[in-house]
């Protein structure tokens, strides 16, 4: 175990920080791969996204370093750029993306339904029944329809449907 650092003693700070410089100045490019690696399953595990551009970085660091040998202090550097570029650009196309994604009618069939045209089966006093697909209904509308005729679904709630005379 390392003895504490005396406060007396600039020696023993100096020697922390030619250790730390030392560990520094050999990090290689498959350091950076490992790291990449981490902060990837870090992410999966987490499914933010907040990890996976400093992932991106240390894969393009370590890319960068494998072909073209930097300093230590020139790899740290790329490192935290491309951070900050990847989290700027990235984070706000992959929220457009996660929210183009969305399902808005999933669990709601009868919201995909408006819009759709479909005959009344039975129809009295503004409420009856609708046939849409193989599927029956049940329709409200504010119109005075006869059983037979041709309508538009204008609205959902719950499962009842709202209805008027298709144009």
């Amino acid at each position: 175990m390392a003895a504490p650092l005396e406060a007396d003693d600039p020696s023993s700070y100096m020697d922390v920080m030619e250790s730390l410089l030392t560990a520094l100045a050999a990090i290689e490019p498959q350091h950076w791969l490992v790291l990449g690696l981490v902060l990837l399953i870090a992410e999966m595990a987490s499914g933010t996204t907040y990890l996976l551009w400093p992932a991106a970085a240390a894969f393009v660091t370590a890319l960068i370093a494998w072909f073209a040998p930097l300093s230590w202090v020139a790899e740290l550097t790329l490192f935290a750029a491309l951070v900050i570029v990847l989290t700027a650009f990235g984070r706000p196309l992959v929220q457009r993306w996660r929210a183009e994604g969305v399902a808005s009618g999933l669990n709601e069939r009868g919201q995909a339904l408006i819009g759709a045209r479909a005959v009344l089966a039975e129809f009295s006093n503004g409420v009856g029944a609708v046939k849409v697909g193989d599927t029956m209904w049940r329709a409200v509308s504010t119109e005075a329809l006869a059983p037979g005729e041709r309508v538009e679904i204008v609205g959902v709630d719950g499962a009842t449907l709202s209805v008027k005379r298709a144009v």
